[in-house]
């Protein structure tokens, strides 16, 4: 008796888990389901899935297979670990009670299973999509809109993202932006249906390879989160940020959104701390020495086998081949995708790590004639699925590692006009690192700059563009950004030299007393010292603070 009172009250006061094991512990399962399924939407709407995580936990297994609404939380949840193998008989048996269930319902509790239904729905959409089903995608998504109840707009927006990407990836990308300005341009009251729609954005002008405007967007995206406390989101922006000045060369910057990323793993969806990690690696493996792109590929490997994510290890041991490639490992890298296994081209290659793209790329590598052929077969399947697939940004990868394979095999004609088919479709976006890269275009670029003069080729902007290139093959290139620069583009208030002396001090895992003491002051300074620090890096733990700390280099490295 005393428990469930005291679990009404915590309940009341927002305070849902002690409400939940208040209730448990007065033997009220079912009343600590509902405390979950009366949360759900809102959490799912603030992007809080670490709290419902933390929630279902402690609901009993047998709840939550009786409850759909605790089922869709527990697809959404897999969803954000990557976890997409396991989503199936998920979203199935939540369908069968949504089934079983809907005879007599009141006009609420249809309310609910119709937003139910549509969850459910383009939780399939998302699977297919990423499992190369483009076309199932874009009817689950429509079916999706089918369930929608007037009034939610933020389940109307995530279908929206669907329906714009299956779009997109069936070459309605024009149709897909359309669509998502003409929902942008509506009132909304919730920031969170703006941050949905605009991520959508971002992911399609990065498809299509239009850099600039993914920039452009991810900013957008980036203010609309913080302001919403969006955490997901923002490290969505984050990490897009990060890809377009990886690209661009700008490698500080990059490393930093890369980083901001890694620092908040445990707030983040696992892909985007998974390529924030490829992305952090490469940015160190372009910057000259491999250690640090060593060590990031290393933390990657520990990181996905802690999520007990079979397929994204099978990418990441992929990505160390990547790595080892870059340093001219390749017996090493060899070993790495062995262990990485085949993998098929499907799906809308997203990933700065496609295996079957570094397999290619291994193969030409090995230079031997027979590696050459198979990695040019694998190269025109690769080809053949980006542009089905309409991606620009992986059709300019493509094509410039089939350059690479015409040089090996003597067909220099070959190569100099895919590169020039690559270069032109590569320009309008700025890329520079998909051709830095690949050390071995080096001399093919100087040689297509000799001949275009030769030539007198009338494309000014073209030979300016394939110059950077060159410039930027040269590992002392990258665009050096100081410290204060950086802060000054990313609006972030510099720390205090007082609130580094706690920085320093919390990186030796001292606690607020410690502290204290060290620096003669009360702890309630100390506290209000620390959460400037988190305000400023826009972080909120202290494994955070000093990780993103020792990457802008306001702390010694470890």
């Amino acid at each position: 008796m005393l428990h469930g009172r005291a679990s009404a009250w915590y309940a009341g006061q927002g305070l849902i888990q002690e409400a939940i094991e208040h209730a448990l512990v007065a033997g009220d399962a079912s009343g600590a389901a509902r405390l979950v399924e009366a949360q759900f939407l809102w959490a799912f709407e603030q992007e809080q899935w670490v709290q419902v995580e933390r929630w279902l936990r402690l609901v009993p297994e047998e709840q939550i297979q009786s409850s759909p609404t605790l089922l869709v939380a527990r697809a959404w949840i897999l969803q954000a670990h990557g976890q997409l193998n396991d989503l199936p008989p998920v979203l199935t048996a939540a369908e069968q009670l949504l089934a079983t269930n809907g005879s007599g319902a009141s006009e609420s509790e249809d309310r609910q299973s119709r937003i139910l239904r549509a969850l459910i729905a383009i939780q399939w959409s998302i699977v297919q999509f990423f499992t190369g089903q483009a076309q199932a995608s874009l009817e689950s998504a429509r079916y999706a809109q089918e369930w929608i109840p007037p009034g939610e707009a933020h389940v109307a927006s995530l279908v929206l993202q669907y329906l714009a990407l299956s779009n997109q990836v069936t070459g309605q990308g024009d149709v897909a932006l359309v669509e998502l300005n003409e929902a942008l341009r509506e009132p909304s009251a919730h920031l969170n249906n703006t941050a949905r729609l605009l991520f959508a954005q971002v992911l399609i002008y990065l498809a299509t390879g239009k850099l600039q405007q993914v920039e452009h967007t991810s900013r957008h995206l980036l203010r609309i989160a913080q302001q919403a406390d969006l955490a997901m989101s923002q490290y969505w922006a984050h990490l897009m940020l990060g890809l377009v000045y990886y690209e661009w060369n700008n490698l500080y910057a990059a490393a930093y959104h890369f980083s901001v990323v890694v620092a908040n793993r445990y707030r983040a969806h696992l892909w985007a701390v998974q390529e924030a990690m490829y992305g952090l690696a490469l940015a160190y493996q372009a910057q000259g020495p491999g250690l640090q792109a060593r060590e990031t590929a290393r933390a990657l490997l520990e990181w996905v086998q802690g999520e007990h994510n079979m397929r994204d290890l099978m990418m990441a041991y992929a990505f160390c081949g990547q790595v080892a490639l870059l340093q001219d490992k390749v017996e090493e890298a060899s070993q790495w995708l062995e262990m990485a296994g085949e993998q098929t081209v499907l799906g809308p290659m997203t990933s700065l790590e496609v295996p079957p793209i570094t397999q290619a790329r291994l193969l030409l590598a090995q230079g031997d004639e027979a590696s050459v052929a198979r990695g040019q077969a694998l190269l025109t399947q690769l080809l053949q699925h980006a542009e089905a697939i309409h991606n620009t940004r992986k059709t300019i990868q493509v094509l410039a590692l089939q350059v690479w394979t015409y040089d090996l095999q003597g067909r220099l004609s070959e190569a100099l006009a895919v590169l020039e088919r690559a270069l032109v479709l590569a320009r309008p976006g700025g890329f520079l690192r998909t051709f830095a890269d690949l050390p071995p275009l080096f001399t093919l670029l100087q040689e297509l700059r000799k001949r275009r003069k030769a030539n007198h080729a009338a494309d000014s902007k073209l030979d300016a563009y394939l110059q950077r290139i060159l410039v930027a093959m040269n590992p002392q290139a990258a665009q050096a950004v100081s410290l204060e620069e950086l802060l000054r583009q990313e609006c972030l208030e510099p720390l205090t030299e007082r609130e580094l002396q706690i920085l320093r001090l919390r990186d030796r895992d001292l606690t607020n007393k410690e502290i204290a003491r060290e620096l003669v002051v009360t702890s309630g300074t100390v506290k209000a010292h620390t959460a400037n620090v988190y305000r400023k890096l826009s972080v909120n733990n202290r494994h955070a603070a000093v990780t993103l700390s020792k990457a802008l280099g306001l702390l010694a490295a470890s």
